[in-house]
């Protein structure tokens, strides 16, 4: 790889790292000043640990989780939350062999999801051999804790499948995804964001790409998207992943513009290996 290459990459790393630090700064300092119960770390399975601040003593939700029962993580979503988004709370450690958890919860409607990745981590997609529950909505009282009982089931579909468009949606944009050398990249993805920092969910995401590295991606409407190609899904980079964004050569990711129902093709996007 060349200097050139190298200094791209942790460049890349590093903005990147900021971004999403700052992102997570951001969300934390938001919850704590609109509501002292939103906090990221949920309550911790231990006895003697308090939950949100804001929640009545002894409120919330505690239940068991089975098949398996340890290795799992519990999280909270608030009513209308999109369950796939951040969640209200996510316990910081999994369920122990018995399967118990335990949440403190100010009073209200909320969702609670069991999910156990085989990586044993408690982010990013569900994979084919994962372990999910199926959402539960709960309304907890002013005292008191809901008692649960999650069935954990496993996810069928090998890998995760990209978003189908309507077929009347009729913007796309579309290239090929490639190395430094100008060689195809196979088993990529490409992500679509409306905001140019890239540290929210991407709105959209491609299948992956065949051994000639193309790519479509179709949108509901013409605007201007940030587009990066990476060949894992969820979660930042990490080291060993293939990155890159669509930058034109600059620093800084450069906007793709569309109209209402064209193509924008030659969209090619280069990665490099993050180290």
């Amino acid at each position: 790889m060349t200097s050139r290459s190298n200094h791209r990459v942790r460049g890349i790393a590093t903005t990147l790292g900021t971004a999403f630090v700052a992102a997570a700064v951001l969300v934390l300092a938001g919850c704590a000043a609109g509501n002292g119960a939103k906090r990221g770390d949920g309550a911790a399975p231990a006895a003697g640990t308090a939950g949100p601040a804001a929640a009545a003593e002894g409120s919330g939700v505690q239940g068991t989780v089975y098949s398996p029962a340890e290795g799992v993580f519990i999280y909270v979503y608030s009513k209308g939350a999109d369950p796939h988004g951040p969640a209200y709370v996510i316990l910081p450690a999994p369920t122990l062999k018995d399967g118990s958890f335990k949440v403190d919860l100010p009073p209200g409607e909320y969702t609670v999801v069991a999910r156990r990745r085989s990586n044993q981590e408690n982010s990013g997609p569900l994979l084919g051999g994962d372990l999910r529950g199926d959402p539960v909505t709960v309304q907890v009282g002013p005292s008191g804790r809901v008692p649960l009982t999650i069935l954990m089931n496993v996810k069928d579909d090998m890998e995760f499948r990209a978003f189908q468009p309507p077929k009347e949606w009729t913007t796309a944009v579309a290239g090929a995804v490639r190395d430094a050398d100008g060689n195809p990249i196979e088993g990529a993805r490409v992500h679509v964001y409306t905001y140019v920092q890239m540290s929210e969910r991407p709105k959209y995401v491609s299948e992956r790409t065949g051994p000639d590295g193309r790519y479509i991606v179709f949108l509901p409407k013409g605007g201007t998207y940030y587009l990066a190609a990476r060949n894992r899904f969820g979660g930042p980079p990490r080291i060993g992943d293939l990155y890159g964004r669509y930058d034109e050569g600059s620093i800084d990711p450069t906007g793709v513009v569309v109209k209402d129902g064209q193509t924008r093709d030659k969209i090619d996007i280069i990665v490099f290996k993050v180290w």
